[in-house]
């Protein structure tokens, strides 16, 4: 199964086919500016209008509305939501990226923590710039997606024994001193990654195209 999540963040479109449509707060608003009607509404709504509260409430085919104090995030109860629906599902999480940089790390580092690493591999953050994915420890074939020229690696817990071959800047695990390795490049059309324990985030990116 696979489920789209969509958080507060600007979006420019969303594209693709899912099975579950996930709105998070004010991310509901976006998936009704594109005609798309939620599955599942989540949030406190504390960034929405009572107007659009209850627009959201009224096309939503389902809303779970949440205290304003509360342990986890909006985005967290969204995700056990998805994992309730499909303990396999594959999960694209759209609208968490840029804004207030609490919110985003938070975002980005939320599937490497004890409670969604076992669920890591189905998860997946995009914007316009990029993709993020999230690898256990072990030996991975990364594939080249089309339009993204760069990969970076963010080492979380591994003790940095991350090693990369086939890749323009191959990396050995005796040399790693880093914990975080940026603009590497695919040489063909797949790359090599093991590491030894804790988790590892891919980032496919490339360069922001300027607005005209």
């Amino acid at each position: 199964m696979k489920i789209l999540i969509v958080a507060g963040m600007p979006i420019d479109e969303i594209t693709g086919s899912y099975d579950v449509v996930i709105g998070v707060d004010a991310g509901n608003l976006h998936l009704l500016h594109f005609g798309i009607r939620p599955d599942l509404a989540v949030g406190d709504f504390d960034s929405v209008s009572a107007d659009d509260f209850l627009k959201i409430k009224n096309q939503s085919r389902k809303l779970l509305k949440l205290p304003e104090k509360k342990d986890d995030t909006d985005l967290e109860i969204a995700l056990n939501q998805a994992f309730e629906i499909s303990d396999d599902a594959k999960v694209t999480i759209i609208g968490a990226l840029g804004g207030r940089m609490d919110h985003m790390l938070s975002n980005l580092y939320l599937p490497t923590t004890s409670t969604y690493r076992a669920h890591a591999r189905q998860i997946q953050l995009v914007n316009a710039q990029n993709v993020i994915r999230y690898y256990p420890c072990g030996t991975y074939i990364l594939k080249r997606l089309e339009g993204m020229k760069y990969i970076g690696f963010v080492q979380v817990d591994t003790g940095e024994s991350l090693e990369i071959t086939g890749a323009k800047y191959p990396l050995k695990a005796a040399d790693n001193f880093k914990t975080i390795y940026t603009s590497n490049e695919f040489l063909t059309d797949t790359m090599t990654i093991s590491h030894k324990k804790g988790m590892l985030i891919v980032i496919y990116t490339k360069d922001e195209i300027p607005k005209k």
